[in-house]
């Protein structure tokens, strides 16, 4: 039977309820979870949409059906790992300082690095449906979204002149005035939003991957909370709010007489301000790298991305500093989601920690790191 035919190619995909693939017991849920991803879900979200990824991104069925019938290194029955794959190593229970930490027992830290496939699938549907769901928290329809994204701007904009922060409109138009600063936030603005946590988890991976899943775990927490606070309490920054006076120094010169400001509402919910995730994100890459780089001077380096960040955000007029606020809370909350379910990191040397299986840890597999 060919595994090109229409009505037939996900006869090929019944190879995941039977076929076993990878020797490691934690490779087994690849192509399983592959396939369920691929047959239940918008190409779009596998792939981004891009020319370049177009042919593979519309054919993606039929190309998972060929992979299954020629290419997926399925193990034979008589395979030494078919039936007792290689065990994942766990590190030793770490006590907590409260009774009921961790609150998942079976949550156990692991010391190896996920498999790479799984990760950046499931990063690339995360973030998909992150998209997804900051596009849709508008708060109702566009005009209705806008008129109580604007309220809640003003409530910020009074808060903060009750607090004596309200310091944007000062710096966004000081940065205007001077010119060259306004092109270097403008740029650090668009460039290190993603640029950076991506390479913080690229090097966790691969350096310290017991800390990657720590890490992880914890940006993912902050961003779904994130994600909460952008549907519960839609908000305009200081950009889109029209009385106010600010430049946007990013996007131009907008104009207020459309209620969704051009194409840019196409693309991206612009009242997802509150929680700042371009502070928070930046925020937590800091701290990561503050509790796990090596050498003083690379926590400083660290230390000082989300402080830019914060001066990025406001000088370009995209954030209020409350939003910069309940950035820092929504990682807070993940980091402490992270250890209330998984418990503490693990301080002992690497050397000294043994794995739940009986193994020694060496190595970059540290004794260290939480989360599944």
């Amino acid at each position: 039977m060919s595994p090109a035919g229409w009505r037939h190619q996900l006869l090929w995909v019944l190879f995941t309820a039977v076929g076993r693939v990878g020797r490691r017991r934690s490779d087994r849920y690849v192509w399983p979870v592959a396939v369920v991803l691929v047959s239940t879900l918008p190409a779009q979200m596998m792939l981004p949409n891009m020319p370049v990824t177009e042919p593979v991104r519309d054919n993606l069925v039929l190309i998972t059906a060929l992979a299954a019938a020629v290419a997926v290194p399925f193990l034979s029955r008589t395979h030494p790992q078919y039936q007792t794959p290689i065990p994942t190593e766990y590190a030793a229970p770490v006590p907590a300082r409260w009774r009921r930490v961790p609150l998942i027992p079976f949550w156990r830290r692991v010391l190896t690095r996920p498999n790479l496939l799984l990760e950046l699938l499931l990063i690339r549907v995360g973030y998909s449906a992150y998209q997804q769901v900051r596009l849709a928290a508008t708060g109702g329809t566009i005009s209705g979204g806008r008129a109580t994204a604007e309220h809640h701007g003003e409530q910020i904009h009074a808060i903060e002149r009750f607090l004596r922060i309200d310091v944007e409109h000062w710096v966004n138009h000081a940065v205007v005035r001077a010119g060259w600063p306004e092109e270097f936030f403008d740029f650090y603005y668009t460039s290190f939003h993603f640029v950076v946590p991506l390479s913080v988890l690229a090097v966790l991976y691969v350096r310290r991957p017991a800390e990657y899943r720590w890490a992880r775990s914890a940006l993912g927490f902050a961003t779904v909370l994130a994600l909460i606070g952008f549907w519960a309490y839609p908000l305009a920054p200081p950009r889109l709010m029209p009385d106010l006076g600010f430049v946007d120094t990013v996007h131009g010169v907008q104009d207020f007489t459309k209620p969704n400001y051009g194409t840019l509402t196409d693309l991206t919910n612009q009242y997802a301000a509150m929680p700042s995730l371009h502070f928070g994100w930046s925020l937590w890459c800091g701290l990561v790298i503050a509790v796990l780089a090596p050498k003083g001077w690379m926590k400083a380096l660290g230390l000082l991305h989300p402080l830019l960040t914060l001066s990025a955000i406001v000088a370009t007029g995209n954030h209020w500093v409350l939003d910069a606020v309940g950035g820092a809370a929504v990682v807070g909350a993940g980091l402490g989601l992270t250890y209330l379910l998984s418990g503490p990191r693990a301080s002992r040397p690497r050397e000294a920690v043994a794995g739940g299986a009986g193994t020694q840890v060496t190595g970059n597999d540290e004794g260290r790191g939480e989360g599944p």
